[in-house]
C-alpha cells in the first residue's frame, strides 16, 4: 500500500479511535457529537476515489471502497456511543506515521487509575535447623491463598553456606507474611523493604496495548474486503507487524500485574553459627617457672555473634601473672575471663594468660569455655581442655683418676641433675665401695655406712634443670686387679629415662714401681675411652697434614730433577 494511502487511513482510523475513548464532546450534548462525526462520514465517500487515484491501479476500488466503508463505521460507531459522564479534553498533536504529517488527536483525561507498587523484601534469620525452615516456609505459604514458593536453593548443612528461598505472595499480606517469616529465626540478620512505583508504566502500555488492538481491528475488517492477492499480502503484513506489537505489550503488562499483585520476599537462611575453641598444651614449661595458656576461638558462620564470653579456669597450682587484652583475672573462681562485644562472622582471635607453675607435681589440668548470645551450633566443642603432665628425669655423672698407687687416695666428682619439668622429691645418691677401698670422707651432705660400704647423699627436692655436684674419698689398699665402683640415683617420683640413673667405674691399683706411669685400663670409663681415641686420632691427623705441607715441596721438586737427569741422558745417548 503506498505511503499516502497508509497515512490517510491511519488517520482516520487514530481519529475514530480518539473520539470512541472521549465518548462525549465537553461543549454540549448530542449536536455536537453529531457534528464531529458529520465530517468524517462526509469524507468517507471521497475515499475511494483518491485512494484509486493516487493508488495508479495497484488497488481495486472495490477494496479502496472497503477501507472507506470501515472508516465510515467507525466514525458511525463513535457518534452513537452512549454518552459518558463527561471530562477534561485535551487536544494535542502526536505522531501518526514515520513521515512528517500530523493530526489533532482529542484525548480524555480518565480519573486517576488504581496505583500499581512493585513490593519486595529481603530478610535474613537464622536458624537451627536449615531443611525444617525450609518445612516452615512452605507451612507458611500454604496458609495463605494465591501463595507459593517461588524457587528454593538449600545448601548443605553448613554453617558457612546460605540457604536462599523465594516466596510470593499477595500484596494485601505481604506484611503479615514478613511477620511470620521473622518469627520462624532465632536471629533477624537483616532485614530489608524496598517499592517501586509502575503506575505510570502500567497505564501507558495499557493505553499502547488497546491502541495496537483497534488497529488490529480495522486491519481484519479491511483484509475483509481485499480483492486482490497484493492487496491481501500488504495488508496481512501490516497485521503480522500490530500484532506482533501487541504480544510485546501484552506480555510487558502481564509482568507488571504479576509483580503488581504479588510481592516478592526473599528468605535467607543463616544456620546457627559454629562457635569452636581450641587450645593445646604449652611446650617447653617446667615446675616453678613461667608459661603462656594460648587459647584461639573461632565463629565458623555466616553471622556475627555478640555478647562471646571466654572463661579459662586454672589449676590450683596454678598462680596468675597477666592476660592478654581485656582478660580479666576472678580470684572467686581461679579464672581468667574474657569478654567481647561481637565476633564477626568466619574470623578467629587468639588470647592467652601467663601463669607461674607451683604445684605438687602432679598434672594440671586448665578447662576453657566460651559463650555467646543466640544459638550456635554443637555446644561440645564450646569447651576446651588441656592437662600439663610432670615428669622427672634424673641423671649422674662420674668422674675420678683412672689408676692410683696403693695406699694413696682417690678422689671422685659426682654430679646430679633433673633434666624434667617437675620437682624430684626424695632424692638418694649412693656410691659403693667395693673391698680394697677405705673410705676417707664426703663433702655435700653425704654420709657412709659401713655395714653396706655406701656412701649416701639425700636431698629433699631437685628442681627442673637444677643439679647438685659433691665429691668423696677413699684410699687404695689392695695393689692387685682393679676395683669396680658403682653409683645409682632415685627418687621418690617415677624418673622418665632410667638409663642414665646408674654409673659404674673401673679403678687399677698400680704397684710402687709404676705409681709414676700413666696407665689406661680397660676398666676406664667410657668417656676416657673415647677421650683417648680421639686423641690417638687427632695425633694421626695433624702427622698425615704435616707430611703433607712439609714433604710434599721435596718430592714435588725431586720428580722434577729425575725427569730432568733422564732427559739429558737420553739426549747424550
Amino acid at each position: 500500500m503506498p505511503r499516502r494511502l497508509r497515512v490517510v487511513a491511519a488517520a482516520l482510523v487514530v481519529g475514530a479511535l480518539a473520539l470512541a475513548a472521549c465518548g462525549e464532546l465537553p461543549f454540549g450534548g448530542e449536536s455536537e457529537e453529531r457534528s464531529m462525526a458529520a465530517p468524517a462520514m462526509a469524507m468517507a465517500p471521497e475515499l475511494p476515489a483518491v485512494m484509486a487515484e493516487s493508488e495508479g491501479g495497484r488497488m481495486s476500488r472495490d477494496t479502496a471502497t472497503a477501507m472507506g466503508m470501515a472508516a465510515e463505521r467507525a466514525a458511525v460507531r463513535v457518534a452513537e456511543a452512549p454518552a459518558a459522564p463527561a471530562a477534561p479534553v485535551v487536544i494535542r498533536e502526536v505522531p501518526v506515521e514515520a513521515a512528517a504529517m500530523k493530526q489533532v488527536v482529542v484525548e480524555s483525561e480518565q480519573a486517576a487509575p488504581a496505583r500499581r507498587v512493585i513490593r519486595d523484601a529481603t530478610v535474613g534469620i537464622v536458624v537451627g535447623d536449615v531443611d525444617e525452615a525450609v518445612r516452615d516456609l512452605q507451612a507458611l505459604v500454604d496458609g495463605i491463598p494465591e501463595a507459593f514458593v517461588d524457587s528454593a536453593d538449600v545448601r548443605d548443612d553448613d554453617p558457612r553456606s546460605i540457604s536462599t528461598v523465594i516466596l510470593r505472595v499477595p500484596v494485601a499480606r505481604f506484611d503479615e507474611a514478613r511477620r511470620l517469616v521473622r518469627a520462624l529465626g532465632s536471629e533477624v540478620v537483616f532485614e530489608g523493604v524496598g517499592g517501586r512505583d509502575v503506575t505510570a508504566e502500567y497505564t501507558d502500555l495499557e493505553a499502547r496495548l488497546r491502541t495496537a488492538q483497534a488497529t488490529e481491528r480495522q486491519l481484519l475488517d479491511i483484509l475483509a474486503t481485499a480483492r486482490t492477492v497484493s492487496d491481501t499480502l500488504e495488508v496481512q503484513r501490516e497485521l503480522l507487524e500490530v500484532r506482533s506489537r501487541i504480544e510485546v505489550l501484552q506480555g510487558q503488562l502481564n509482568l507488571l500485574a504479576n509483580q503488581t499483585d504479588l510481592a516478592t520476599i526473599t528468605v535467607r537462611l543463616h544456620p546457627a553459627p559454629d562457635l569452636r575453641i581450641e587450645r593445646f598444651s604449652p611446650e617447653g614449661y617446667a615446675m616453678h617457672g613461667s608459661t603462656e595458656l594460648p587459647i584461639t576461638i573461632a565463629n565458623h558462620g555466616t553471622v556475627d555473634l555478640r555478647d562471646v564470653v571466654v572463661r579459662d579456669r586454672l589449676a590450683p597450682g596454678m598462680v596468675f601473672e597477666w592476660a592478654s587484652s581485656q582478660g580479666v583475672y576472678e580470684a572467686g573462681t581461679h579464672s581468667v575471663i574474657w569478654d567481647f562485644d561481637r565476633l564477626e562472622a568466619n574470623t578467629s582471635q587468639d588470647v592467652w594468660s601467663r601463669v607461674r607453675l607451683e604445684g605438687d607435681g602432679s598434672p594440671m589440668a586448665v578447662s576453657a569455655t566460651i559463650t555467646a548470645g543466640g544459638v550456635v551450633r554443637e555446644p561440645a566443642e564450646d569447651r576446651a581442655e588441656a592437662t600439663l603432665p610432670f615428669y622427672v628425669d634424673l641423671s649422674v655423672f662420674k668422674e675420678g683418676e683412672a689408676s692410683v698407687p696403693v695406699g694413696r687416695d682417690v678422689t671422685y666428682y659426682l654430679n646430679i641433675q633433673n633434666h624434667g619439668n617437675g620437682d624430684a622429691r626424695e632424692v638418694r645418691l649412693t656410691e659403693r665401695l667395693p673391698e680394697g677401698m677405705t673410705f676417707v670422707r664426703a663433702e655435700g651432705g653425704g654420709r657412709y655406712d659401713e655395714g653396706t660400704r655406701t656412701v649416701v647423699w639425700e636431698f629433699p627436692r631437685l628442681s627442673p634443670e637444677s643439679g647438685h655436684g659433691v665429691f668423696y674419698e677413699a684410699r687404695v689398699d689392695r695393689s692387685e686387679g682393679r676395683f669396680q665402683t658403682e653409683t645409682t640415683i632415685e627418687s621418690a617420683d617415677e624418673d622418665r629415662a632410667e638409663v642414665d640413673n646408674r654409673v659404674v667405674t673401673f679403678l687399677t691399683a698400680l704397684p710402687e714401681d709404676v705409681a709414676g706411669r700413666d696407665v689406661f685400663g680397660p676398666g676406664s670409663t667410657a668417656r676416657d675411652a673415647v677421650g683417648l681415641l680421639l686423641d690417638v686420632l687427632r695425633f694421626l691427623a695433624n702427622a698425615a697434614i704435616v707430611v703433607v705441607i712439609v714433604a710434599g715441596p721435596f718430592a714435588v721438586v725431586g720428580v722434577l730433577a729425575w725427569r730432568g737427569i733422564r732427559a739429558i741422558k737420553r739426549r747424550r745417548g
